[in-house]
């Protein structure tokens, strides 16, 4: 004040400029006292929105109780629908806690004009004049909206079903696969974050991905036709032995093979024991009949094999038994022991294949069926024993029970073979156009066994061998 009268002593000795920078210097004294309790006021600034919602003039509590009162006009609704391929559900806003952030853009609205020089802030402070529209950022408990995605998740979520197919007796049934389903809570939770947090509101439909099964309709709805069938005999009077080549059977029936799949009947047939249905019948261990669990299943296992080769399917592991059988012919059996022998396909045919493995009165029955054959072309199997091994000597075993000289014959001598097994591939005229080995084949041959006597002189009957 000092300096503006010393001002007004040196330059103003007229009395009219002295009344005017007087008046001057009182209105910059108020522009200045208005100007500092302008920027000193603790009210929102003029033209400021929040959510539409005018907040200049206001407090920041004030503004804040103006923005709560209004929430049911800022959202235009209480949730969001969840769309899936099996259901609609509602995603209401109050069960995910989801609502504005208000206090972080109050803090914005009232930090506007604030910050710099006096010049800075009243040129923002001008700029800005119901030309500022903040949005608040929305917030919502993630937790709750993942355990409520998990919920429809279990109703939405399948398991693949493979189409199935049924051959009886000629008789084609089939039953079309179902796809599964499986949702990400992941991905849904980001899709549903989108929604919520883009302030977007739209109805999303959740991710909810298919997943096909092994077999579908697509890969049987063209099985038609017996490929190759083959049938053997068996006695009904051993009840265990029918039982476990029934038991077999039903392992392998309706069983569905795909292109290029290896069927092991190993793996087929499943634990030879009790508990999974099979009952002590006669196998061959060491070129003689003994008791074992699992006994019969021997003759499905060959019974399959010739329908495979009749087939035209290509045999990747078969084992012949040491000693020729009675229910088929020598070079046409295959041999099974669990763990150690197994008799292998593979399915070389391009499309799927169905098994059929049945017991009619005493024949095992099994047939191959796929689609009809490109050409009418047969396949025929022909055995050719190529060598005869005679059996060498003697087995005798003392039987003190044997009254002196008493010989009891347990087995007469068999002969062993050595086989060739062929396919061949026959036109509708007989003529054979492809022949191909199959294998070769070794038979143990069987010594004579007997019981003697301990007084039996052994130059009786020949050394033991």
């Amino acid at each position: 004040m000092v300096m503006v009268m010393n001002f007004l002593r040196r330059n103003c000795a007229d009395p009219r400029k002295k009344i005017f920078i007087s008046i001057f210097i009182i209105l910059l004294i108020f522009l200045s006292a208005y100007t500092y309790s302008f920027l000193c006021q603790d009210t929102i600034y003029a033209g400021i929105s929040v959510d539409g919602v005018y907040v200049g003039g206001l407090t920041r509590e004030e503004a804040l109780g103006v923005l709560r009162s209004k929430k049911d006009i800022i959202l235009p609704k209480d949730g969001i629908l969840m769309i899936t391929p099996k259901k609609i559900y509602r995603l209401p806003f109050h069960d995910i806690n989801y609502e504005a952030e208000y206090g972080k853009a109050l803090d914005e609205a009232y930090s506007k004009g604030r910050e710099g020089n006096i010049f800075q802030r009243m040129h923002e402070i001008w700029s800005i004049r119901n030309r500022l529209q903040i949005v608040a950022q929305m917030r919502y408990n993630k937790e709750k909206t993942a355990k409520i995605l998990d919920s429809i998740r279990l109703e939405t979520e399948r398991k693949p079903r493979n189409a199935t197919i049924s051959v009886r007796s000629g008789k084609i049934q089939l039953t079309p696969h179902q796809t599964g389903m499986i949702m990400d809570i992941e991905k849904n939770l980001e899709i549903v974050e989108e929604s919520l947090l883009g302030r977007t509101y739209e109805d999303v439909a959740l991710s909810v991905l298919e997943t096909v099964p092994d077999i579908t309709i697509q890969m049987i709805d063209k099985i038609t036709t017996r490929l190759g069938t083959f049938s053997t005999s068996f006695s009904i009077v051993n009840e265990n032995r029918v039982h476990n080549i029934k038991t077999a059977c039903s392992k392998i029936d309706q069983y569905v093979i795909l292109p290029g799949q290896v069927f092991s009947m190993d793996k087929a047939l499943g634990d030879r024991t009790a508990g999974n249905g099979y009952k002590q019948s006669k196998v061959i261990v060491n070129n003689e009949l003994v008791d074992g669990i699992g006994g019969g299943v021997c003759q499905v296992t060959s019974t399959f094999y010739n329908a495979v080769l009749l087939s035209g399917l290509e045999v990747v592991e078969r084992r012949n038994h040491t000693l020729p059988l009675s229910y088929i012919e020598i070079g046409r059996d295959a041999t099974i022991s669990q763990g150690y022998i197994d008799f292998k396909f593979r399915n070389n045919l391009g499309y799927a294949i169905v098994v059929e493995a049945k017991t009619v009165g005493n024949q095992v029955i099994i047939s191959i069926w796929g689609r009809v054959p490109a050409t009418n072309n047969k396949i025929r199997i022909r055995t050719k024993i190529v060598e005869t091994i005679e059996p060498q000597g003697i087995d005798k075993i003392t039987d003190p029970s044997l009254k002196p000289g008493e010989i009891k014959i347990i087995r007469e001598a068999v002969p062993g073979y050595k086989v060739e097994v062929y396919r061949e591939t026959v036109d509708s005229s007989g003529k054979v156009i492809h022949t191909e080995k199959i294998s070769v084949d070794r038979y143990n041959p069987q010594r004579k066994k007997m019981r003697i006597s301990p007084i039996t002189g052994l130059e009786e009957i020949g050394d033991k061998s």
